[in-house]
C-alpha cells in the first residue's frame, strides 16, 4: 500500500482486478480510460493505483515516468464532500500541484464546487470518439462509399477469412505490428506491445473479445474489445498490415459486426491523440459524438 492523499493506494494487478470490474459494473463509465480490462492492461506501464475512499468511490491514480508525483484520475462512483475535503487538504500539502487527468464533462456538472478549486482544460487530443455501432457495421449511405470501395478491393486482392481471436495467438498478433492505435503521445511502441501482450495473456481472465484476420492463410489484422458500459463497446487495440489495401476498413467493419451481435448501440473508439492522419481516419467513420476530457490543475 501507498498513502497518497490521505488514502491508502495499491496496485492493480491482474488478481485484484475483479474488484475494479465489480465497482465499474455499480458505476460504468462513458471515457474509455474507466474500462476495468483497460485498467489492467495499461497498469504496467502507467503504473495505475487504486483506493477505495468510501464503499462507492474508487480514486485512481497513474504515474508517467520520470514524473515522480502521482497523478489522479477522475474519481469514481459517489464522491462525498469528506472525500474532497480529505483529498484537497493533501492536495495542498503536495510539493507539486495536483493534476487530475480523464475528467468528463458529467463530473464538472456534478461537483462545480470542487472544480472550482482547479484549472480546468479540455484536451481535444485525447477526446473519444463515438460511434452508432449499426453505422460502422452496414456502413450504408454516400458518407461511407470510399470504406466500402476498399472493403471491395480487399476482397478482389486477398483471400481473407475472420476467425475468434484468443491467447492462442499472441505471437501472430504481435508480429502483424504498425498498429494505428499505437500513435500515443505518452507510450513507446515497446510499451504499447508490452500492454497488448498483457491483454493478449490475460485474455479470457479479463473476458476480452477480438477477432483475427486471416489472408491467405497469415495473421494480417486483428482487433481486441471490451463491454465499457451497458451500451457501449470499447475497442482496445487495431492492427494490421498497412502494405495489404482495404484490410483496416475489414477489421473496423467486421469487429463492429460482431459488436452488434452483442446487442451493443454505440462502439468507443477512443482518441486521436492529436494525430493529424488518424484524426482524418476516425472523423471520416461519422461519430456521433466526442466524449470530452478535461485535465484539472490545482490552484494555488
Amino acid at each position: 500500500m501507498t498513502a497518497f492523499l490521505g488514502f491508502p493506494f495499491a496496485p492493480i494487478e491482474i488478481e485484484r482486478c475483479a474488484l475494479v470490474t465489480d465497482f465499474l459494473a455499480r458505476h460504468p463509465q462513458a471515457l474509455s480510460d474507466y474500462g476495468s480490462a483497460s485498467l489492467c492492461v495499461w497498469s504496467s506501464v502507467f503504473h495505475y493505483h487504486y483506493a477505495l475512499a468510501e464503499p462507492d468511490t474508487l480514486l485512481l491514480c497513474a504515474r508517467v515516468d520520470p514524473d515522480p508525483q502521482p497523478r489522479l484520475l477522475q474519481p469514481l462512483g459517489q464522491f462525498s464532500e469528506p472525500v474532497q475535503e480529505t483529498l484537497l487538504a493533501h492536495a495542498r500539502e503536495l510539493p507539486t500541484p495536483l493534476v487530475i487527468e480523464s475528467v468528463g464533462a458529467e463530473f464538472l456538472a456534478r461537483h462545480p464546487a470542487f472544480v472550482a478549486h482547479f484549472h480546468v482544460v479540455a484536451n481535444r487530443d485525447s477526446a473519444n470518439y463515438v460511434y452508432r455501432t449499426e453505422d460502422l457495421a452496414a456502413l450504408a449511405g454516400s458518407g461511407y462509399a470510399k470504406k466500402r470501395n476498399l472493403i471491395q478491393q480487399a476482397t478482389r486482392l486477398y483471400a481473407w477469412r475472420i476467425e475468434p481471436l484468443g491467447p492462442q495467438h499472441s505471437q501472430e498478433c504481435l508480429a502483424v505490428g504498425d498498429d494505428i492505435a499505437a500513435k500515443r503521445t505518452t507510450v513507446t511502441l515497446q510499451q504499447e506491445s508490452q500492454a497488448l501482450a498483457t491483454a493478449l495473456r490475460e485474455f479470457g481472465a479479463l473476458g476480452l473479445h477480438g477477432l483475427l484476420l486471416r489472408t491467405d492463410n497469415r495473421p494480417a489484422a486483428f482487433s481486441i474489445f471490451d463491454r465499457l458500459n451497458p451500451t457501449t463497446a470499447v475497442v482496445l487495440f487495431e492492427r494490421a498490415l498497412r502494405n495489404e489495401k482495404g484490410l483496416y476498413q475489414v477489421i473496423n467493419q467486421e469487429t463492429a459486426r460482431a459488436i452488434a451481435a452483442q446487442g451493443l448501440t454505440f462502439i468507443n473508439r477512443e482518441e486521436d491523440l492529436g494525430d493529424p492522419g488518424l484524426r482524418r481516419a476516425k472523423l471520416s467513420y461519422h461519430p456521433v459524438r466526442l466524449e470530452a476530457k478535461h485535465t484539472l490543475t490545482l490552484r494555488r
